[in-house]
């Protein structure tokens, strides 16, 4: 009987499968993508894993785009000694997250709440929740499995530029190619790879690039347009918005009876996009409200100087280089604003002047 030798076979097949890779990561390279990582359930779930360490200096963050690209991290451990957790989610509300941490028992920390109006002010259940609420329902049941393959994935995702999901998936790639929509459809937002990448720690950045190019920025831009013309014309108002003031309410209550500090901040917006939120949100029925209703503290960058100077290049998130500054001229007003002591390193300054300004 003839017997096969499969040896060759299995090393030709090798040899082509690193060919491929190595050249697939070499190209995305040689195109200077970012090392990004993948902002799935798993990477959320490991931040909502150390809500019970938060403290003042390190507090928990949730909300939607704006304070993951506006508050950077590094900047806040730099001066506190403490890294903020970062559970916030783009483009949703954050409200399922503070409802999952108003019921939990065992939460006793300081929750940093950023309102973005258009997404905050959701109906319950809407779809600007729906994946909040996914990551929320996930979180008790991530196995241990998926907890080591996480860990292999970390790993992985630290060395090869080619595995980021998010852009360089099938999916993605499919939907940035140049087929215009049927006319009056719309498949949803495309914005460009260059907008922003996500760290380990679930900060977001602008890609250098992005910072750099106006057209880059023009494309968001169009997109936040595209958005409001999809968008419902007139905000939240009646019984809905009564709903969202006492389950708002109920939540930071549980909270603060076990000891916890809750405080909402409004992150800055620019151009068209601070006119159209202001027009439909109008401060007094909704942000003002909501501070009082829920008897909360709040910090609105349109009130300090030192906060509302900065200009965000696609209207809606401060660049990398911003959000630093932002970062070190909000921690003095969270001190003064809630008698705290947040900074541990004397020797560092907590002003600078912004990038737009040189």
């Amino acid at each position: 009987m003839n017997t096969t030798n499969y040896s060759k076979t299995g090393w030709l097949t090798v040899v082509l499968v690193l060919t491929f890779v190595i050249g697939w990561e070499r190209y995305w390279r040689h195109e200077n993508y970012v090392l990004s990582y993948n902002d799935d359930e798993s990477l959320w779930s490991s931040k909502r894993k150390q809500v019970y360490q938060s403290s003042h200096s390190r507090p928990v963050l949730i909300g939607s785009s704006r304070i993951k690209f506006d508050l950077d991290l590094a900047t806040w451990e730099r001066i506190t000694g403490e890294k903020p957790i970062q559970l916030s989610m783009p483009g949703t509300s954050p409200r399922p997250f503070l409802t999952d941490l108003g019921n939990d028992p065992n939460f006793k920390g300081t929750l940093l709440i950023d309102v973005t109006e258009p997404l905050f002010f959701t109906p319950t259940g809407s779809f600007p929740e729906q994946e909040a609420i996914k990551r929320v329902k996930a979180y008790p049941n991530w196995s241990l499995s998926q907890q080591i393959s996480f860990q292999i994935n970390h790993v992985l995702e630290a060395n090869f530029v080619f595995l980021d999901d998010l852009n360089l998936a099938l999916g993605p790639l499919l939907t940035h190619l140049p087929i215009p929509n049927r006319l009056g459809t719309w498949g949803g937002p495309t914005f460009p790879y260059e907008f922003g990448f996500n760290q380990f720690d679930r900060q977001t950045k602008m890609w250098p690039a992005f910072v750099a190019d106006t057209n880059l920025q023009r494309q968001v831009k169009n997109e936040w347009v595209n958005i409001g013309s999809h968008s419902p014309k007139e905000a939240i108002a009646g019984p809905p918005l009564e709903e969202i003031f006492k389950e708002t309410r109920q939540s930071v209550n549980q909270i603060r009876a076990r000891g916890g500090k809750v405080v909402f901040i409004r992150t800055p917006s620019d151009g068209p996009m601070r006119d159209i939120e202001n027009k439909m949100f109008p401060r007094a029925a909704y942000w003002d409200r909501l501070l009082s209703y829920t008897n909360t503290p709040g910090i609105h960058a349109a009130d300090y100087p030192a906060l509302s100077r900065f200009t965000c290049p696609e209207w809606s998130h401060l660049t990398p280089k911003d959000a630093v500054f932002f970062t070190q001229d909000l921690l003095p007003v969270i001190e003064q604003k809630m008698g705290w002591s947040l900074q541990r390193n004397p020797s560092v300054s907590t002003f600078r002047t912004p990038s737009s300004t040189l």
